[in-house]
């Protein structure tokens, strides 16, 4: 099957059938009051505007439409109806491209084609007179009638509505059903070149219908693209209503997961009950263990349920399973679809179009084997479905059920059914009176409780009973997102289990189980390894036999975390139980092509010790046949899991490796806690530049801090993978003991006891490590002075902090966590449960190489300008050359030796930074014993301090350079010298600091003072006159230099068109230094430095700055003007054109600007620099350039 034609087909027409459907509801005007008149076989209906003329069919099917959008809504209606009719065709489509379509009155196919001919010709081949009369043909052909109709689409619509009602008394679910209305909507000109049944001809390839699995594929894209309107607004929405779960839930499953499902779970059922053993060759997928033969059972005594049924798709492979059964069993073929159908499968959804095509879809495999199925009057006895509800079911129809508790229990019980789905807990009852009566009875109330009550019995005792085997792809939804009956109901009924609808389905294929049954599921991996799912994980191996888990990454679903598929047998907990385990991925975030995993999985099971190299893999399955290979097939006892910390399933653990959880651990030498929620980051964080520094109070103890009059404080916010020191960005506004915080939190769901956490442990030295981190554990020490987050969880502990901080530094922590834990996040839970045996002999080495970590990472924070406690750039201090005093003209410095000592010492820091991690790898490889499990080798990529990065460097000495324009830094004076409050000129004496903190960027040097010449000048105050080129072109061959540029003029490219995004980029979207743009033509560029920032900075740019380069540029061109009076030669001529389109290009850009900047300049808006950057960037965000 080609999915990309088949969702771009599915997803156009959805759109283009809702159009049509919602226009063909427009001409019936449903919300119009009409005067009714009847004459003869017309009913009239008027009023002062509108007059329409409907047959007895129409007006009845108008009067149901009404009804109808009364009960669901015209929204719901239109979609019901879209649906309807894709569904319709596309099942005409299958039936008749595999020669299925029932039109004879013993429902044969006659090799007629409804939507298209065999020999391509324009026109479908039913139309042709000779089909239409066929004496075979069983459809209600009036002749008289369908020569009356001139328009070739309209008698198409004639037949397709006649082909639909034949079609309705073989399959009701899909062309019958409380859609009566649906005929009326039948959308208008199909055969044109844009109408449906021409699109779905000749937009899907026939090849494409071998396999009848295209329908639940095209059921899946069909609801793409409303599934992607509803996930985008995650953000915004807090529930998914019971309309919406369908479309965040629905996923098809893969044809060889379901194969491994059904093969492990129904084959190994059948062959534990008689089935004949040879039928195992014939499973592909089956994992062969040994078998233990239970009670012989006949094949028809087989119960098997999806109760998530989707499309249909676990349902069809679990029939071609069955039938493999029966004929093993020596049944009749031609009677084996029929007892299959009856006996042996049930499926339930939430989704009326799910459940309409699963029953299309199961129907369909039967028609593949029994060409007489459709003749079998065998579809009503069919136990699949969609969930119905009694909300809409009128009493009187209730009333004709003598039983009043069994007439309240339907009623009640089913009401809103569709929130709930199969996790509705209902009663085994007795309904026998009820069907006698519907079956036996002649009225219409009799025929409303048929039709409308019997499918509430139906699901009743579908729920009610039990079965041999569960298979399902449960949905996949958090309780944060349930509506509130939902979520009631599921805290209610399944609390050990509510935190996914995934983990509550675990709970309801068991229950649903007889004794000995067995379940199967695909879900996310966080099932194995996540704390809210450990009663799962508990329910797993205390009450049952877990078989086999497949562990897959991200090419199953393209989920981000993977996912994983196991098999459970019902059964009393064996300790000796062994269990199968795959990983059939290396990598969290490895992506795998489906087809590649399947590869992976049936060469495992083919032979135990194969081994494949996930390292190499790049999208080709033979890419990781060489090489040292990863082992993929693991053998544990479950019982093993119960030494691991929340029963954990890490099953790839050594028995060593395990045993090591028998000591104490981190929980016994610390407190490990979680931090702070403020509810509302923007309001009380910032990141630490953002803030007038004097505002900030570094360093401070718990006494001090809590009596300063300090507003912000230091906050642990995790950040990306950084060992030993670092992270330290940000702030959080904790003034008058964080009043405002708590008051704020007071009003919020849980309140402040349970979001201002931990608060004792506030400002006191620390181990913080990132909450989510897609790399490995960090952790990272903390000096005093640090509150913390949630996403910054901290550890505390006098006497063995460096000791702990070391070991969990280590490779064999960082195995464990990803082992107890291998998704992106690292709770306070895991910490906590990892192993420590203390060895006091090994202390002080330990903590001696911890500390000269420490000390390594944290100067390699302190180079840069994010750092608080930033000094001076690593080119000037490690400037080396000769030069004293006063006389820049003698001075000899070079940036590039500055760069190369710069770079040696980066060097040595990391080689002395890996050596040390080694070193305390192999220390407590030793201590723990685990010398034959693991090696003390660190990657490069694992060492998290800098090596030296020339253009990084040269792009922050220009960054550098611009903080000493502004006064943020100076060359007299060490680190951050102003950040916001009282500005004093007099601590920039050797650099003169910009006056106005306006800084000019223009393309040319239009002004003795632009950011070049300010730049060139700092170059020879730094470096000095004599190395003045050398130092120039350095920097520009770093930036890119080009052609026949100067070094000046590369520098000014930058300026005008980089300098700006990489600052953005450094600052994370909170720039310091803002830029006025007037856009794209570059006719005004200027910085200004956000903390010297005050109400006459705006006027002043535009009257001292936009104004004098607008009268510039204007004499510019007049000089260009004249220019092109004189003799030119054509080259010069073109030239000078060029430069008169540019400049008149830049002053009609800088007009522009100046009426933007003349309404901002008017205000006079100051800012708060409490505010950040944000709130105070967006006061004067027209005239800024946008933030990217």
């Amino acid at each position: 099957m080609d999915k990309v034609i088949l969702k771009k087909f599915a997803i156009e027409s959805r759109q283009d059938l809702m159009e049509k459907i919602k226009n063909k509801i427009n001409i019936f005007y449903i919300d119009e009051e009409f005067q009714l008149e009847q004459k003869g076989d017309l009913y009239i209906l008027s009023n002062d505007k509108y007059t329409l003329s409907l047959t007895n069919d129409e007006y009845k099917k108008r009067e149901l439409l009404i009804k109808r959008i009364n009960e669901l809504g015209i929204k719901q209606v239109i979609e019901e109806a879209a649906y309807t009719w894709f569904n319709r065709i596309v099942a005409i489509r299958y039936m008749e491209i595999n020669d299925y379509l029932p039109l004879t009155k013993d429902n044969q196919s006659l090799g007629i084609r409804v939507l298209s001919s065999k020999d391509n010709t324009s026109d479908p081949e039913i139309l042709k007179f000779t089909n239409l009369t066929n004496h075979d043909l069983d459809i209600d052909f009036k002749k008289e009638k369908y020569a009356e109709l001139k328009d070739e689409n309209e008698k198409f619509k004639y037949i397709l509505l006649l082909i639909c009602k034949k079609l309705g008394r073989v399959i009701p679910q899909v062309f019958d059903g409380i859609t009566d209305y649906i005929d009326i909507l039948i959308p208008d000109n199909l055969l044109n070149d844009t109408g449906f049944v021409n699109k779905i001809v000749n937009e899907v390839p026939e090849d494409n219908y071998s396999q009848v699995e295209i329908i639940g594929w095209l059921y899946q894209f069909y609801n793409q693209e409303q599934k992607d309107i509803v996930m985008s607004s995650t953000s915004s929405k807090k529930v998914y209503s019971k309309r919406e779960v369908p479309f965040v839930t629905q996923l098809f499953t893969p044809d060889w997961i379901v194969k491994y499902m059904i093969e492990n779970t129904l084959g190994k059922y059948a062959i534990e009950h008689g089935a004949n053993k040879k039928l195992i060759s014939k499973w592909k997928y089956f994992i062969d263990e040994t078998i233990e033969q239970k009670e012989e059972i006949s094949p028809k005594d087989i119960k098997f349920i999806d109760p998530c049924s989707g499309s249909g798709h676990i349902l069809v492979y679990a029939f071609e399973v069955l039938y493999q059964i029966y004929e093993s069993y020596g049944f009749n073929k031609n009677e084996i679809p029929a007892l299959i159908l009856t006996n042996n499968i049930y499926g339930l959804d939430v989704d009326d179009r799910a459940g309409q095509l699963s029953i299309l879809s199961v129907l369909l495999k039967a028609r593949e084997y029994d060409k007489n199925i459709f003749n079998k009057n065998i579809v009503k006895s069919m136990n699949i479905m969609a969930i119905q509800e009694s909300n809409f079911i009128d009493d009187t129809v209730f009333e004709e059920i003598d039983n009043e508790e069994i007439r309240n229990y339907l009623k009640k019980t089913f009401v809103d059914a569709k929130e709930i789905g199969s996790l509705l807990l209902v009663e085994k009852n007795d309904y026998s009176q009820i069907i006698n009566k519907c079956e036996n009875g002649n009225n219409i109330f009799i025929y409303q409780l048929k039709e409308r009550v019997l499918p509430l019995i139906k699901q009743s005792m579908i729920l009610s009973n039990k079965y041999d085997v569960a298979v399902t792809n449960p949905p996949y939804l958090s309780l944060s997102v349930m509506n509130k009956k939902l979520k009631d109901y599921v805290n209610k009924y399944y609390n050990d289990y509510k935190y996914d609808l995934f983990s509550t389905f675990s709970v309801v294929n068991y229950n649903l189980l007889k004794d000995s049954g067995y379940y199967s599921m695909i879900t996310p991996p966080s099932i194995l390894f996540l704390d809210t799912f450990e009663k799962t994980r508990a329910n797993m191996i205390e009450n049952s036999s877990l078989k086999s888990l497949i562990h897959m990454g991200r090419g199953i679903f393209g989920i981000d975390f993977g996912s994983c598929s196991f098999v459970v047998k019902k059964e009393e907990a064996n300790s000796d139980n062994e269990s199968t385990f795959l990983k059939l991925h290396n990598r969290t975030f490895q992506y795998i092509n489906i087809e590649d995993i399947e590869k992976i999985y049936l060469s495992s099971i083919e032979n135990k010790d194969f081994k494949y190299n996930f390292d190499l893999y790049n999208n080709k399955f033979e890419d990781g046949l060489s090489g040292k290979g990863d082992r993929i097939v693991y053998k544990k006892k479950q019982e093993m899991f119960k030494k691991l910390p929340s029963l954990t399933f890490s099953y790839w653990l050594s028995d060593n490796m395990i045993a090591i959880f028998n000591n104490k651990n981190v929980a016994d030498y610390s407190d490990v806690k979680q931090g702070m929620t403020t509810g509302n980051n923007n309001m009380f964080l910032r990141l630490w530049y953002e803030v007038q520094n004097k505002k900030i109070g570094f360093g401070l103890s718990q006494e001090k801090a809590l009596t300063s009059s300090y507003k912000w404080f230091p906050y642990n916010k995790g950040g990306d993978f950084r060992k030993w020191y670092g992270n330290n960005e940000y702030v959080v506004n904790y003034e008058n003991n964080g009043a405002k915080v708590k008051e704020y939190t007071s009003h919020l769901p849980q309140g402040t006891a349970v979001r201002i956490k931990s608060y004792d442990y506030y400002f006191k030295e620390s181990g913080t490590w990132s909450f989510i981190s897609s790399n490995n554990f960090g952790i990272r020490y903390s000096p005093e002075g640090f509150i913390f987050d949630v996403a910054g969880s901290s550890l505390f502990s006098e006497r063995y902090l460096y000791y702990l901080i070391g070991l969990l530094s280590s490779n064999m922590v960082n195995d464990l966590l990803k082992s107890l834990n291998p998704t992106v996040n690292f709770q306070t839970k895991n910490i906590k449960s990892v192993p420590v045996i203390y060895d006091e002999n090994k202390k002080d080495i330990i903590e001696e190489i911890v500390k000269e970590n420490i000390e390594l990472s944290k100067e390699d924070w302190n180079s840069f300008g994010t750092s608080w406690d930033f000094i001076t750039h690593p080119l000037i201090e490690y400037k080396t050359g000769s030069g004293y005093g006063k006389d820049i003209d003698k001075w000899d410095y070079k940036i590039k030796d500055a760069y190369e000592s710069w770079k040696f010492n980066c060097d040595e820091k990391f080689k002395l930074l890996k050596n040390n991690e080694e070193e305390l790898n192999r220390i407590f490889i030793d201590i723990y014993g685990l010398q034959d499990e693991l090696t003390p080798d660190v990657e490069d990529k694992d060492i998290t301090i800098r090596k030296a990065d020339k253009e990084r460097e040269i792009k922050s000495l220009i960054s550098y350079a611009v903080g000493c324009m502004f006064g943020r830094y100076s060359l007299d004076q060490d680190g951050l010298v102003y950040a916001g409050g009282d500005f004093d000129k007099s601590k920039y004496k050797t650099f003169n600091v910009d006056e106005d903190n306006i800084i000019p960027i223009t393309d040319e040097a239009y002004f003795g003072d632009d950011i070049v010449e300010r730049f060139k000048k700092f170059i020879k105050v730094v470096y000095g006159d004599n190395t003045f080129n050398e130092n120039m072109e350095f920097i520009a061959e770093t930036l890119g230099k080009k052609g026949t540029e100067t070094s000046e003029d590369t520098i000014r490219r930058y300026f005008l068109n980089d300098f700006f995004n990489d600052h953005v980029k450094i600052y994370q979207k909170r720039p310091i230094y803002w830029l006025l743009d007037s856009g794209k033509k570059n006719g005004f560029k200027a910085l200004i430095y956000m903390h010297r920032f005050n109400e006459n900075l705006i006027p002043k740019v535009r009257l001292d700055y936009l104004h004098r380069i607008q009268t510039t540029y204007e004499k510019l061109l007049s000089d260009v003007n004249y220019k092109l009076t004189t003799d030119l030669s054509l080259s010069d001529k073109k030239a000078i054109q060029n430069r008169q389109a540019d400049l008149n290009a830049k002053l009609n850009e800088i007009k522009e600007y100046d009426e933007k900047i003349a309404h901002i300049a008017n205000q006079r808006i100051n800012i708060d620099l409490d505010d950040g950057v944000k709130v105070n960037y967006d006061k004067f965000k027209d005239i800024l350039a946008k933030i990217k």
